[in-house]
Parts: C-alpha cells; sequence; structure tokens
C-alpha cells in the first residue's frame, strides 16, 4: 500500500471506504476462481476441463513414447506430446490475460468510482 492510497482513505468517508473495499485485491488463489465467475465463466470452466484433457493426452503420449520400439512411433508420440502441450502452454496464457484483466477492470471501476463520489461532493 502507498502514501497516495492512504491518503485516498484518509479522505473518504467511512462508508465510501467499505465500498471500495470490496474492490481491493485479492490473493492468486482468488484471482484465478474469479475468473470462473461472469458472463465469460462458463467458457472459462470448458477451458480448464480442456487444459487437463490435453495435460492428460500428454501424458498418454509420452508414456507411449517411451514405450514404443520403432524410431518412426516415438517420433510420432512425440509430436503428439508437444502439440498437446503447446495447447496447455496457449490456454494457460488464456488463463493468465483473464487474470490481468479482471485486476485492470477492477481497478478502473474503483478510479470511476472515486472521481464519480469527488464529482457528487462537487470537489471536481
Amino acid at each position: 500500500m502507498t502514501n497516495l492510497d492512504n491518503a485516498i482513505r484518509d479522505a473518504l468517508s467511512k462508508e465510501d471506504a467499505e465500498f471500495l473495499a470490496r474492490f481491493e485485491q485479492e490473493g492468486p488463489i482468488g484471482e484465478v476462481f474469479g475468473t470462473f465467475k461472469g458472463a465469460w465463466g462458463a467458457m472459462n470452466i470448458f477451458a480448464a476441463f480442456v487444459t487437463f484433457a490435453l495435460f492428460g493426452v500428454f501424458l498418454y503420449c509420452l508414456s507411449q513414447m517411451f514405450a514404443a520400439a520403432e524410431m518412426r512411433v516415438v517420433v510420432l508420440w512425440s509430436v503428439g506430446a508437444v502439440v498437446s502441450m503447446l495447447g496447455v502452454s496457449m490456454l494457460k496464457m488464456y488463463f493468465w490475460m483473464e487474470m490481468n484483466k479482471n485486476v485492470m477492470l477492477r481497478e478502473v471501476k474503483r478510479l470511476e468510482l472515486q472521481i464519480a463520489r469527488l464529482a457528487s461532493r462537487g470537489a471536481v
């Protein structure tokens, strides 16, 4: 927390401070579960299932790769393992972008609220 945050909290009334406390940052676990709420919640749940499924495909391809005797079969199972991990990586980046979007929206909403509250008091 910075000095600016403390100054803003001191300037707000108790009611405003309690309202703004709802928009405080969540921990990493809260941010992860926050991606499953809202308009895109169902899509994110589906993407999480696909991520776990692709990881299962990776493990299967890896086990088949080590069990294969011919070089051609080893290469084919290796390609399957690499492609499935690429899918996992892309979906992981998607979730990171979703979490970043949620954090940015929360901050913009906090700023909008503070501006609206100051404007209603005639300070702006």
